[in-house]
């Protein structure tokens, strides 16, 4: 198993097993690197060696990394495949280089169960900007969740469809949020707003079929969950394409 692997192992063992501090532990993760240290002190073994590994982490992580270095340390060792020559010994909390750091991680995820849940934890771990386009809006819920990030000082933008079957929160959204309200169009007004996709911190985005409305609970839909910064540009300049165009 390479660094590169093991780290993210580390990451899905984290997603999908019931850990504590999960949100915490991925945070971490996704912006640091590995690096196996050999060692020339023997086991007790013959001819085998101790292994440690150096987590390397962004310097304004470095203290939570070191509160939950045990959690970490446990996880890697549940990980680490020992062999002939090595065996894993211990997990060291180090300072990631500044001039080290990437911002090239991507993550990718689709759900097609518990989409809403989804949708409600990624607004729940934002920490800077919430940006919705979304033809239908009427999961009074998810805007309750919204309304509690804005009370944290997030900066929340919400751009959605303009049209009659999409009143039910209409008032509420453009008295509460900077919304932008898009008409219907076309000959025959027919041709409407129908993007479905929030982006979080000008990191993470979340797009699919599944529109933010109570029908969509028990509909068969999709929704892709991506942490690719190369994917999330494009999604804001449409955003702010669309923001700019019908600004009033």
């Amino acid at each position: 198993m390479n660094e590169q692997q093991f780290l993210k192992t580390m990451i899905e063992v984290i997603k999908y097993d019931e850990i504590q501090n999960r949100d915490e532990l991925l945070g971490i993760l996704r912006n640091s690197t590995i690096t196996f240290v050999k060692t020339s002190n023997f086991t007790s073994k013959s001819w085998q060696f101790w292994e440690n590994i150096d987590l390397r982490v962004p310097i304004p992580l470095l203290k939570s990394a070191r509160t939950l270095k045990t959690q970490l340390e446990r996880i890697a060792n549940d990980i680490y495949i020992e062999s002939k020559s090595y065996d894993f010994n211990s997990l060291y909390i180090k300072p990631k280089l500044v001039e080290l750091e990437s911002d090239n991680y991507k993550e990718h995820d689709v759900v097609f169960d518990e989409i809403k849940d989804t949708i409600i934890q990624g607004i729940r771990n934002a920490k800077y900007i919430i940006w919705v386009a979304v033809a239908w809006f009427t999961d009074k819920e998810i805007f309750d969740e919204l309304v509690l990030k804005k009370a944290e000082g997030l900066n929340i933008r919400i751009i959605t469809s303009d049209e009659q079957s999409n009143q039910y929160l209409m008032s509420e959204l453009t008295e509460t949020f900077d919304t932008v309200k898009i008409p219907l169009s076309g000959t025959y007004l027919s041709n409407r707003l129908h993007d479905k996709f929030c982006i979080i911190d000008l990191e993470y985005v979340m797009h699919g079929s599944y529109n933010w409305s109570k029908n969509a609970r028990s509909n068969d839909e999709t929704l892709e969950a991506a942490l690719d910064r190369d994917l999330v540009k494009k999604f804001s300049d449409e955003f702010l394409r669309l923001y700019v165009k019908h600004k009033e």
